[in-house]
């Protein structure tokens, strides 16, 4: 099963690095807020490639598939000492690999689009109501992740599994909320990586 653990975290890795290539670009760090000015928001994108986006998504949805080795291995060896959290763990992995896969990709399509689209004011608006309107998915994507975390840190604190007690911190809402604070980008997936780490030497 380690080695499943790991696959996960160098997914989690491999997501964040992904998550980095389309936040920071050569003119600086796109946030949310430049989407509401158009001035700031082609400036962000101008002379960019548009490889970048497309190179985002695709090793994005393999990073989601790396991590999602990950959660099916804790919830399969959870089946016999702790089913109910095994099956919440296993559902939960399922909502968020599915809406974390098509959220990835709205992110780096909503570029894409801008760039391709000469980064007009009419382009802003439309990747905006495109992303409103999809929003769900990232909602979705947290919710499924928040589920596994649960389903986890029950069963790691309850002793049902190899792993001590005490290791119940290595949990991905935990130190996501330790990481909310320093506004880190891909702060989930650094989560996730830490938390399958915790998990590999210790499971």
């Amino acid at each position: 099963m380690k080695i499943m653990l790991i696959i996960a975290m160098l997914g989690h890795i491999t997501c964040c690095v992904c998550d980095n290539i389309i936040t920071y670009t050569p003119n600086g760090r796109f946030g949310l807020a430049d989407l509401k000015d158009n001035e700031k928001l082609s400036a962000r994108f101008e002379n960019i490639n548009t490889s970048r986006q497309i190179s985002s998504m695709l090793w994005g949805i393999l990073a989601l598939a790396m991590q999602v080795c990950g959660y099916f291995a804790i919830a399969d060896s959870l089946r016999v000492t702790a089913p109910t959290c095994a099956m919440v763990m296993a559902a939960g992995a399922v909502i968020y690999i599915a809406f974390g896969v098509a959220h990835h990709i709205i992110c780096g399509l909503i570029e894409w689009f801008y760039i391709k689209f000469d980064r007009t004011e009419k382009a802003r608006v439309t990747i905006l109501d495109f992303f409103k309107k999809t929003s769900v998915t990232m909602i979705a994507c947290y919710v499924g992740l928040i589920i596994v975390s649960a389903a986890l840190f029950v069963a790691v604190f309850t002793g049902c599994t190899a792993a001590p007690v005490w290791a119940c911190v290595f949990n991905a809402v935990i130190f996501y909320i330790v990481l909310t604070p320093f506004k880190v980008v891909g702060a989930g997936n650094i989560a996730g990586a830490l938390t399958f780490l915790g998990l590999a030497i210790f499971m």
